[in-house]
């Protein structure tokens, strides 16, 4: 059974997102100032108008009107121009904000401890970086700044609807117990609502892409019709949840106009008391029935921005879930050495199954070359990852130069890289592949770099280290580029887990292999024993435990466990 990643709570993601909004104060403060003033200046229009109706019922001039007309045109290309300022400098505001989220967010995923993300499904990680990204994205470039230019509008315009008649105002209150009750009832549905059809999106995506990766065992053993049932079965409950939230949303709007329409007949009729009891002037009314149906857009606005605000803040809470799980993780600490020590280690994938690794103690000095062989399944590959920092022990500890390798850093890089046989190759240019590594080295520094490794075909490519890499470069050319980068990231201790398995018996790559680890720690996982030949240590795994250890020659005579592999070897040649 899979665990998902923590959730955030609402204090939680106010806490980190007013950390991001904090040193943009100043910038801040001037969209405010900008979205004031200019909702004050549309103030200014539902007045003029009133007096436009003034000054026709008393038969004023041309002039007057044409006066009072100027005024309203005025007001209005005021306001536009300011909401528009602040609202574009909103939106860069935001979009900064966002960005810094994103970049942060995305370093805690790559960062997060593999068996985490492995318990948590991979979908729950990917829908939180794609999904609940996309949602804030939408809520940062249109709904909060239409949430914010509401709030002020709705804020000055009941001001000015209060100085023109203190009754008008009160009529027009009428409309909030209905738009209150509507909103805490929609607030209260909906947030369980966004969270729970977040929950099953990413459980219908980790069924998805469990069978598709799984393709061939799902058809090996007929199990297709159970896993398309179980795709079906957590589609339709997110179906089913969309459909409640939709329901819920449809409720609220229509408790929405409900209000409008209350509160407008409202202030008509107050109007009309005014007019006929205590003098108020038809152009006053007018003006007040103006006011409140200026509100009726930034009201609609703000309440149904509280819609996408609440699927936004469902998917706040799942990024900032992410920073809590690596936060979860001691922070990096500089490694005074290269040694590898380990001690009483022990691993397991997951709670109640057979152990991966048992008591494994292991001393491997700075500087030195050491081979892990054993048959496939004995653990050779789960040991190299666990001295990588990829996995976190059940028990005991991995140290790298004293420290715990999940932990270990090296002067603001990673004291352990780790190499397998399955590299990726980036979209891009061989440059942007190399820089992974060391992001500022220089062309030059790429170029020593291929050299070293044997890569002397890249000096053939039309454009050079600016050459945009397809998919027509084979598994042995793709893992010199790995080795490369190996060389440009310059970390003390690394881990090849079969780096060399596409290179052929006697292929560049072993030289490659050779250049790598020159002057480092290095561990090896075999498939080929001549690597085991040269190396200072060769240890040997079955079943999970260490069955001998020795140099290539004491354990080839010793006739035991070693032994036995290298006779299996030479009986296959």
């Amino acid at each position: 059974m899979s665990h998902t990643l923590p959730v955030a709570d609402a204090r939680q993601s106010r806490r980190h997102l007013a950390g991001l909004l904090r040193p943009r104060w100043r910038l801040l403060a001037l969209i405010t100032f900008l979205l004031l003033a200019g909702s004050a200046a549309a103030l200014l229009m539902p007045p003029a108008l009133g007096r436009i109706v003034d000054a026709v019922l008393a038969g004023a001039g041309p002039g007057r009107i044409a006066a009072w007309s100027g005024a309203v045109a005025a007001a209005g290309l005021v306001s536009a121009l300011l909401l528009r300022q602040g609202g574009l400098l909103l939106v860069r505001c935001l979009q900064q904000v966002l960005a810094a989220l994103r970049e942060e967010i995305f370093d805690a995923a790559v960062r997060l401890d593999q068996g985490t993300v492995e318990d948590a499904g991979t979908s729950d990680v990917v829908s939180r970086v794609t999904g609940d990204v996309e949602a804030i994205t939408a809520a940062v470039s249109g709904v909060l700044p239409r949430f914010v230019q509401g709030a002020f509008t709705i804020t000055l315009t009941f001001a000015g609807l209060a100085a023109l008649d203190p009754w008008l105002a009160l009529a027009a209150l009428v409309a909030v117990p209905v738009q209150v009750w509507t909103t805490v009832r929609f607030l209260r549905r909906s947030r369980p609502l966004y969270r729970r059809l977040r929950r099953q999106e990413s459980d219908r995506g980790q069924a998805i892409i469990e069978t598709v990766s799984g393709a061939a065992t799902v058809i090996a053993h007929s199990r297709r019709r159970e896993r398309l049932d179980l795709i079906a079965t957590r589609s339709l409950a997110a179906v089913e949840t969309a459909r409640e939230a939709t329901r819920a949303r449809n409720r609220f709007n229509a408790g929405l106009n409900t209000a409008e329409f209350l509160g407008l007949a409202a202030v008509l009729s107050a109007g009309y008391w005014q007019a006929t009891t205590a003098g108020l002037s038809v152009g006053s009314v007018t003006a007040a029935a103006l006011f409140f149906h200026r509100l009726f857009s930034p009201i609609a606005a703000l309440l149904s921005s509280l819609d996408d605000l609440q699927r936004a803040a469902a998917g706040l809470g799942r990024l900032v879930g992410v920073l809590l799980a690596g936060a979860d993780r001691a922070p990096r600490r500089d490694v005074d050495g290269r040694s590898v020590r380990i001690h009483a280690l022990t691993h397991h994938y997951r709670p109640g199954t057979p152990a991966a690794l048992s008591g494994i103690d292991l001393d491997i000095p700075a500087g030195t070359v050491t081979v892990l062989a054993g048959v496939s399944g004995s653990g050779k590959s789960t040991l190299a990852q666990l001295v990588a920092g990829v996995f976190a022990p059940a028990g005991g500890e991995v140290l790298i130069g004293g420290v715990p390798a999940t932990e270990a850093g090296h002067r603001g890089r990673r004291a352990v890289l780790l190499v397998t046989q399955d590299t990726h190759l980036f979209t891009g240019t061989l440059a942007g592949n190399l820089r992974l590594a060391a992001p500022d080295a220089t062309d030059d520094a790429l170029l020593a770099a291929l050299d070293t490794v044997g890569a002397e075909w890249t000096r053939d490519l039309p454009d050079g280290l600016d050459t945009v890499l397809g998919h027509d470069l084979d598994d042995a050319r793709i893992q010199q580029i790995a080795l490369a980068r190996v060389l440009l990231a310059d970390p003390p201790v690394v881990v090849l887990d079969e780096a060399t398995a596409h290179g052929g018996a006697g292929g560049g790559l072993d030289d490659a292999v050779r250049a790598v680890i020159r002057g480092r720690t290095a561990i090896i996982v075999a498939h080929r024993f001549t690597q085991a030949a040269t190396a200072d240590l060769v240890v040997v795994l079955d079943r999970g435990r260490i069955r001998e250890q020795g140099s290539h020659a004491d354990l080839a005579a010793h006739g035991g466990a070693y032994a036995r592999l290298l006779a299996v070897i030479e009986s296959h040649r």
